[in-house]
């Protein structure tokens, strides 16, 4: 104790607090990520632990720029933009969070006046709190950190007999959607099937002419979301912080489904929501507003629930793997006869992070495509065996 006793650094106290009751490489990860939050004091707010020491607390704008920092992937150069993945960024906000409230309760628990306490743990704990939403969900981290399997050609060929919708020549009797939905869903699926785009990404296309081209050579725009803006749609889906806009085609038959589900269906499912129509070309049929991501996976699963044929539920990432087979599949079809495996490899990765919104940096291509790639290694080593 020193300094009219005041505790001494606290981030001296916290690791031996953590190296008596975690795991050696939980303390270990934990102080690595603490150094990163001492990082970003001495680039952004030099006078943290004197302003702790008065009680003020970090800014919600302070908590903001610190979420930024965390991204940061320092093992590359940071003017790539390289991000660390989920599950890290998530243990480093744990980490800061769980050291924020230990140092400010050092200084908290000195004074007297009840009320003031209160007030203060209650700050502390809000702004930890807004910290700990910037945190990504369990899909994101289980995309990082689990091998999805891409939906093989028969489970494909099911869902699109399933979502067909009926008219009046055809009654899909297997269509487990009423009518007034069935175009609606079967329009969500194909485009999930067509694009391969994130979940999120197929909520957030909207009903004008800048998100849907759909002409003589149909594609759909997918928007680079502005946070600024004022029609940023601030919900668990909006995916702003990793899409990056394209344009991709889509089907002739496609493109005419979609028109005829915004020119009959979407008109009949739209309702006034917050005072006002929704802008989005995916409509709830509970409230009438935009859908969301929980009610593109709900049609998925009655996909599941009422076809004995599909073995499995089906999600989103799913089709987004699938698709990135088939594109990877199609290139190297276009490839047979080069000889230049540095052009091949170069417009792969261009081609294959700009159809998955990734930056040109990105990882995920390798990840995306890792199954066509066992496919091949596996084909290549039974013909060897057999020649």
């Amino acid at each position: 104790m020193r300094n009219n006793q005041l505790p001494e650094p606290s981030a001296a106290l916290w690791g031996w607090n953590l190296w008596l009751s975690q795991k050696f490489n939980t303390a270990k990860h934990r102080l690595n990520d603490l150094c990163l939050f001492y990082e970003y004091l001495d680039r952004h707010d030099p006078l943290f632990f004197e302003n702790a020491a008065k009680l003020n607390i970090i800014t919600r704008r302070q908590m903001n720029d610190l979420a930024s920092f965390l991204l940061i992937n320092f093992d590359y150069n940071i003017d790539d933009g390289v991000q660390v993945s989920p599950s890290t960024f998530n243990r480093r906000v744990d980490s800061i969070m769980l050291f924020l409230q230990y140092h400010y309760s050092r200084y908290i628990e000195k004074i007297e006046d009840p009320d003031k306490v209160d007030a203060l743990s209650r700050t502390v704990s809000r702004h930890n709190a807004h910290l700990a939403k910037k945190r990504f969900t369990k899909a994101d981290v289980d995309n990082q950190t689990k091998q999805t399997k891409p939906l093989e050609a028969e489970q494909i060929n099911i869902i699109r007999d399933i979502v067909r919708p009926s008219d009046d020549n055809f009654t899909n009797e297997i269509n487990p959607f009423r009518k007034a939905l069935q175009r609606r869903n079967a329009c969500l699926v194909m485009l999930l099937c067509e694009l391969g785009c994130r979940a999120s990404e197929l909520m957030l296309i909207r009903n004008n002419d800048d998100d849907l081209k759909l002409t003589t050579n149909p594609t759909v725009v997918i928007q680079q979301q502005e946070t600024n803006s004022n029609q940023h749609r601030a919900r668990k889906d909006g995916a702003s912080h990793k899409t990056q806009g394209r344009e991709l085609p889509i089907s002739q038959g496609l493109a005419s489904l979609l028109i005829e589900y915004i020119e009959e269906d979407r008109p009949l499912l739209r309702k006034p929501y917050k005072g006002s129509f929704t802008q989005y070309l995916f409509v709830s049929d509970q409230d009438g507003g935009p859908m969301t991501t929980k009610g593109l996976n709900y049609v998925l699963d009655s996909l599941f629930r009422k076809t004995p044929d599909l073995k499995h539920v089906v999600h989103p990432h799913q089709f987004r793997v699938t698709r990135g087979g088939e594109l990877r599949d199609g290139i190297d079809k276009n490839y047979e006869s080069a000889n230049s495996p540095m052009v091949k490899a170069g417009d792969m990765q261009d081609t294959l992070t700009t159809w998955g919104g990734w930056s040109s940096t990105s990882s995920m291509p390798k990840r995306y495509t890792n199954a066509i790639l066992q496919k091949r290694i596996r084909a290549y080593l039974a013909d060897k065996e057999t020649s």
